[in-house]
């Protein structure tokens, strides 16, 4: 149009260049200006929310774009860094099923390591640990309930007796069972459980506490998934009907055990969730007990192989099982593919199965199963495959639970934007809470959106995030992200800012 424009002999070609130039400098200033319409998007309104106190003290970043033509729908501090609280799942779980796949599977198998004749194995029965995260109440009955298919498939090979030992070979993953950067207070709390290369049920505990008959009897406490007989010291004391129940639990790294103490009333029954705290001894002591429980007998007993290069049987070094003449895997558990993961990890925003995951990119895709492995694979990937200023991120954990972690919101939807445009598109906003999608984080929020919002929430000490897609109230997809930072408020009113925005940016009022 402007061509032709150009080409004109009128003499009032010079006067309607002007006019031209004019209104397209209007719409420009409209465009740039901190205020008004961007794209059907009311940015005074976004400004009114944000501006408005105590919202005035809270560090905000947005940036919204159009799917479709990519154009700027609204940005406030997009450029800078925030803590992302659990936005920065959305990192981690891109990386993983772009760089293993959405059919990708993990397995949970036991070989063994020597001859097998009559039904007795001559040699050590090794689990080789590959950090599956579905050994839980999540995919299976229980974590123990995957342990009674191992032992099943155990059978059903033929093998009722070991000579050698029951081996959990982790020695593929680091030993840290405590995210580098996390805080301690968190450390005995559910939400902060750390795995391994084999764990079960989340990394949780459940703690199953019953008041006695009458005050001062010592309350009973029985836990799952069931390792080490005396992993639990219970000193839990009943007291009068009209008592409330206080117990908490301290891991004693000294002696490995787990303290419950605290109080409980006559004949109440209380259920607590706690970190486990040492996950991979407790998946081989529960592993252990399942197979006595079936009449498999172990000579040896059961232990884990921390470091690669330990003898095996008679000829096999743990870290090489896979690869040793004189092994052949007589039970295998395979996950659920990649895609249920990362929706079991998306929706609820489940902390634990995060981290498996960033271990595991390390474990597959670098030099070992380590939080410092993972996080520099999924900086790589963010960097060359999707684009990301490698300014703009500064992972230190998959979850979200670490406060070091640092991303800008343009990187998030950036990120946001090469799923869409991807082969796992669909799969991944499938992943996603959605407003009243019962189970995920959404389900309570942005009510009038369902089937409209797919996105990731975040909630720490003083953060709040959400991003992810929406489609407007003209049908038209925008790729968003808001980050909240030192807001020293209640998530809650935190939150309600971060809907409204929301609610804007689909096109309706706050």
């Amino acid at each position: 149009m402007f061509e032709g424009i150009r080409k004109m002999s009128s003499p009032r070609r010079g006067s309607l260049r002007v006019v031209l130039s004019a209104a397209w400098a209007l719409i420009c200033l409209a465009c740039a200006a901190p205020g008004g319409w961007r794209g059907g998007v009311d940015r005074n309104a976004i400004d009114r929310v944000l501006d408005a106190a105590p919202m005035d003290q809270v560090h905000f970043g947005v940036y919204a774009r159009d799917a479709r033509s990519g154009r700027v729908l609204y940005s406030r501090n997009a450029h800078r860094k925030f803590v992302p609280a659990s936005n920065q799942k959305i990192l981690a779980t891109a990386a993983a099923i772009y760089l293993l796949g959405p059919d990708y599977r993990f397995e949970t198998a036991l070989w063994a390591t020597g001859p097998v004749e009559d039904g007795v194995l001559d040699g050590d029965l090794v689990l080789v640990g590959t950090g599956d995260p579905t050994l839980s109440r999540r995919y299976w009955d229980s974590g123990e309930a995957a342990m009674e298919a191992l032992a099943d498939s155990l059978l059903r090979a033929g093998i009722h007796q070991v000579r050698g030992a029951l081996v959990a070979d982790v020695s593929a993953w680091d030993s840290t069972t405590v995210g580098p950067t996390w805080e301690v207070e968190d450390l005995r709390s559910s939400y902060a459980a750390t795995g391994g290369a084999f764990a079960l049920e989340q990394g949780e505990l459940v703690l199953v506490i019953t008041g006695g008959g009458s005050p001062g009897e010592e309350a009973d406490v029985s836990w799952s998934p069931r390792g080490d007989s005396d992993y639990v010291t219970p000193r839990v004391v009943t007291w009068p009907a009209d008592s409330t129940t206080r117990a908490r639990a301290s891991y004693l790294p000294e002696s490995r055990r787990l303290l419950v103490q605290g109080r409980i009333a006559v004949g109440v029954v209380d259920t607590v969730s706690v970190a486990l705290r040492d996950p991979v001894r407790q998946a081989v002591a529960t592993l252990s007990r399942v197979l006595a429980e079936n009449e498999i007998e172990v000579e040896g007993g059961a232990t884990v192989a921390w470091e690669t290069g330990a003898l095996l049987g008679t000829d096999c070094r743990s870290g090489a099982v896979r690869r040793c003449p004189a092994a052949a895997p007589v039970a295998v558990l395979a996950s659920p593919p990649m895609s249920e993961i990362i929706a079991g990890i998306l929706e609820p925003s489940q902390n634990w199965m995060t981290e498996q995951l960033v271990r595991t990119l390390g474990a597959e895709l670098g030099e070992e199963g380590s939080w410092s492995a993972g996080t520099e694979v999924v900086t790589r990937f963010l960097v060359e495959d999707v684009g990301v200023d490698s300014l703009d991120v500064a992972p230190r954990d998959g979850s979200g639970l670490s406060a070091y972690n640092l991303v800008t919101p343009r990187a998030l939807v950036r990120i946001l934007e090469h799923m869409a445009s991807g082969p796992h598109a669909a799969i991944y906003r499938s992943a996603m809470a959605e407003p009243g999608e019962e189970g995920s984080t959404l389900s309570r929020r942005l009510e009038g959106l369902e089937g409209r919002v797919f996105a990731k929430t975040g909630t720490i000490s003083n953060v709040n995030s959400l991003s992810g897609y929406l489609v407007r109230e003209d049908g038209r997809e925008v790729v968003f992200s808001v980050l909240s930072n030192g807001s020293g408020l209640p998530s809650s009113r935190v939150r309600a800012a971060i809907d409204d925005v929301v609610r804007i940016l689909a096109g309706q009022s706050p």
